[in-house]
């Protein structure tokens, strides 16, 4: 078991974050746990009407939980509802767009374990997410709009 570092019980606030944009038109994104470390973090993922999270490709598992709305893959036949678990294996390439025919944003937990790759519709990669990448997207912001930074590197 080598280097294992014992953490502390955390709790997170996600009222205390804010909502951070994504790089696409309505959709933003509320870190909860960010761990350079390992390379991954967990968020809630906010999709309003018309919005899309550009087609790409995760290098490890990730996990979702939708907790309101619906939304799909354009590549799936399937649509991810309240209460939907959903496993995306490395590899999986997909464009997520949110299903929303009301008010409500879509809102799903999302726990990233690797990078993620964001892709022309030709294969080629854009832009390379990373724990890093998003802790500093979310540092970014908090100091641009004078908003404390809240401890979410664990």
């Amino acid at each position: 078991m080598g280097n294992l570092h014992p953490v502390a019980d955390s709790l997170v606030r996600a009222a205390d974050l804010p909502w951070i944009p994504q790089g696409s038109a309505n959709v933003w994104f509320k870190p909860l746990r960010i761990s350079p470390h390992t390379g991954s973090w967990v968020n809630l993922l906010k999709v309003a009407r018309s919005g899309v999270v550009s087609r790409h490709r995760h290098l490890s598992e990730v996990e979702g939980w939708v907790i309101q709305g619906r939304w799909h893959y354009e590549e799936h036949d399937w649509q991810a509802e309240l209460g939907s678990y959903v496993y995306e294996p490395p590899g999986d390439v997909h464009t997520l767009v949110a299903d929303v025919t009301d008010e409500e944003p879509m809102l799903t937990l999302f726990a990233i374990h690797g990078p993620i790759e964001y892709v022309t519709e030709s294969g080629d990669v854009a832009y390379v997410e990373t724990a890093e990448t998003k802790l500093k997207r979310y540092e970014d912001h908090c100091r641009e709009n004078g908003i404390a930074a809240q401890p979410i590197v664990f």
